[in-house]
């Protein structure tokens, strides 16, 4: 159950326990009942076991990557606050050259005002593609770097 791998290998391993313990969960769902008289593909208890069994080797292999990952715990929390502000940055609207006017109406006593107000972006559009380029660069190097560990990390 404790072969060594390392993390890159263990999240490929992790995810594809992952889907047999998907496929388990509706085995044994689905091989629990059954007629009297008639046979099934499979024992629902034996499937039980086996999904047990995956159960225990997912949490052994959670607990094994959490623990390797200390050493780049720093990374993995800078590249996921990266990659929520590369988002940010990626749906800013309110910025670039151009401005807002737009009528404001009012009641002034016994007559009706009206006038305009022009917005001015403060952020430039130049400003906000420096940052996603910026940004990115960051998520690209901490990525690499996180590779990098994960394939010569064991666990």
């Amino acid at each position: 159950m404790s072969r060594p791998l390392n993390i890159a290998q263990a999240l490929k391993e992790k995810n594809r326990i992952a889907g047999r313990i998907g496929k388990l969960q509706k085995k044994v769902e689905d091989y629990n009942a059954k007629e009297i008289n008639e046979t099934k593909d499979f024992d629902s208890l034996e499937l039980l076991k086996e999904l047990q069994t995956e159960w225990a080797y997912l949490i052994d292999i959670k607990s094994r990557l959490a623990k390797a990952n200390i050493g780049i715990c720093e990374k993995l929390v800078r590249l996921a606050e990266a990659k929520s502000e590369l988002t940010f940055w990626s749906c800013f609207h309110n910025a670039g050259q151009a401005t807002e006017t737009y009528p404001v109406r009012y009641n002034d006593g016994e007559k009706v005002v009206t006038e305009t107000k022009v917005k001015v972006f403060t952020i430039t559009s130049k400003e906000v593609t420096d940052h996603q380029e910026r940004v990115q660069t960051m998520i690209d190097t901490l990525q690499d770097e996180i590779d990098i560990y994960n394939g010569t990390t064991q666990i």
